[in-house]
């Protein structure tokens, strides 16, 4: 899995010592592990992954993935949570996030898209699906920073949607998030009002702005772009995918490199050409079947199948269910 082995900012680290701290949990070894991150270092999202799992572990009957998020302060964001406070509106500081957040993560990178009444910011999952325990982090934490910057604790989404099934346990998001949650979706994606893009920023400061915008950029310059490679990658599956008949070598070939390098550099980082291949059919196909704007004949082909039934069997493989069912399961959460 590609996003494993990415890196997410060490700063996290401090807000899972804050949370243990808090909550005065019995943790020695896993404080250990937390403690090696300094300031402005990084982790592996798989260390991340791991080292929530144990907070829910301990912690069984809490949603730590939504606490978590609740708990968020411009401090553990590191120089982008001071420099949206820095801002004169909330699309100026999401503009500054979107721009910025390879500071915080490798991988995913959000988007904002306007309509008519809301702007939502979504994310894809063109290097693997994030756990559900993170993604939950990452939009708790999204809603509590909205609220810090505009220092306004009433100001609520429109609706949530998130990649992973529903977790057990009963956990109220409605509660929680105060609008319409629904789960197993083509990306990850939080909505909002259109008119908080105008909202004032309380603490605005275009002096510091302009500092921290420097030295935001300066780090962002230092940070290696691990995700290229991947990048290159899934756009050359995505060529060959719908070119024709989707093979390592050809991939190779896009990428320039011999079928034997891009073998070993797959190896190298625990990929397998393989799974990448159904990874990316699968997010493509989804992301077909939700713009409903082809027949499953012609998504059958953009994706390397010479036949519909081809295509729907390796969907039914992939997913559990047919393409007219997953459509269908969209219509139902009234996803268009």
């Amino acid at each position: 899995m590609m996003l494993a082995e990415m890196n997410v900012s060490g700063d996290l680290a401090a807000l899972l010592l804050r949370f243990i701290e808090q909550k005065q949990l019995d943790a020695p070894e896993l404080q250990k592990q937390l403690c090696q991150y300094p300031p402005a270092s990084r982790m592996t999202f798989r260390s991340w992954w791991c080292y929530l799992d144990q907070l829910q572990a301990l912690m069984p009957k809490i949603p730590i993935g939504l606490e978590l998020g609740l708990a968020i302060e411009p401090a553990y964001l590191g120089v982008l949570g001071y420099l949206t406070l820095s801002c004169d509106t909330v699309a100026e500081a999401l503009q500054r996030f979107e721009h910025y957040q390879r500071l915080l993560h490798d991988g995913e990178t959000a988007s904002t898209r306007l309509s008519q009444d809301q702007f939502c910011i979504h994310w894809s999952s063109q290097f693997g699906i994030s756990t559900q325990l993170s993604d939950e982090v990452l939009i708790m934490g999204m809603v509590k920073n909205l609220r810090i910057i505009t220092g306004n604790n009433d100001l609520q989404p429109c609706r949530v949607q998130f990649v992973g099934a529903q977790p057990q346990g009963g956990i109220d998001y409605r509660r929680w998030l105060d609008c319409p949650v629904s789960f197993e979706q083509p990306e990850l994606m939080l909505c909002f009002p259109l008119d908080y893009l105008k909202r004032p920023v309380s603490h605005s400061d275009p002096s510091l702005k302009k500092l921290l915008d420097q030295q935001a950029q300066a780090l962002l310059d230092v940070i290696p772009r691990q995700e290229v490679f991947y990048q290159q990658l899934q756009q050359a599956i995505v060529k060959v995918i719908q070119s024709g008949t989707p093979t390592q070598e050809k991939v190779a070939s896009l990428l320039k490199l011999s079928s034997r390098t891009l073998h070993r550099r797959l190896y190298e980082q625990g990929l397998e050409f393989r799974t990448l291949l159904k990874q990316t059919r699968l997010q493509l196909a989804k992301q077909y079947l939700a713009e409903r704007k082809l027949r499953l004949t012609e998504i059958a082909l953009l994706l390397g199948y010479s036949e519909q039934s081809a295509f729907t069997r390796a969907f039914r493989q992939w997913s559990g269910e047919t393409p007219l069912q997953y459509q269908r399961k969209l219509s139902a959460a009234g996803i268009s």
